[in-house]
């Protein structure tokens, strides 16, 4: 809720850190370069992924946007034990990206946004910041095709477990599972939000709007 609050009033006095303060802030920079891309005119790959993470200023790597390299190692914590992606290549990257955003078509869209996610948060290209990336990249694949429900991720606890198991196995095994349920996790949540907007619209019982 204090988020929420932040994010729609930009007052910090509802924020309980400094530390929560700039990482909301960098979000809030970034939401807004990936909302106000230029889709029409411009591509969607390395650089627009990089120049996502160069948003990141207060809160990721020491040089955010640069892809990090072997001075840089990434070590990640999973529930199924440590993985540690290899440095990261531009060209593959450039691949993955090229990939999912030239596949992205109709009703695959959002399980190529999804795909496009896990992915680069699995390749972990930038010193930190990286699931923040890859999330705002999905869903500027999304925004890139109209589509207005954004891609979001688990919050609470009982589908969280769930969400950081499938994806450590996407990390560790390259098990695609995280890619087919996360995608169907947002179609329920987008139904509930349609259907609860349909309720909304409603007249009440005595006939008023």
């Amino acid at each position: 809720m204090a988020t929420e609050e932040f994010l729609r009033t930009g007052n910090p006095q509802v924020v309980n850190s400094k530390a929560d303060y700039n990482l909301l802030l960098d979000l809030r920079q970034a939401a807004d370069y990936t909302l106000h891309y230029d889709y029409a005119r411009e591509p969607i790959d390395l650089a627009y992924v990089k120049a996502i993470n160069a948003q990141l200023t207060r809160t990721a790597a020491m040089e955010p946007g640069k892809l990090r390299d072997e001075r840089t190692p990434v070590m990640v914590s999973t529930p199924l034990g440590r993985y540690e992606p290899p440095v990261p290549d531009s060209a593959t990257i450039a691949s993955l990206i090229k990939s999912t955003v030239g596949g992205a078509t109709g009703e695959d869209i959002l399980e190529d946004a999804v795909r496009l996610f896990a992915g680069l948060a699995k390749m972990q290209p930038f010193g930190d910041g990286n699931k923040r990336t890859a999330l705002l990249a999905g869903n500027g694949l999304l925004i890139a095709h109209g589509d207005r429900h954004p891609l979001t991720v688990p919050t609470s606890d009982k589908d969280r477990t769930w969400f950081n198991r499938e994806l450590a196995a996407y990390y560790l095994n390259s098990d695609q599972t995280i890619i087919r349920h996360l995608a169907k996790w947002n179609r329920q949540h987008v139904l509930q939000a349609e259907h609860w907007d349909n309720r909304d619209d409603m007249p009440s019982s005595d006939g008023r709007p």
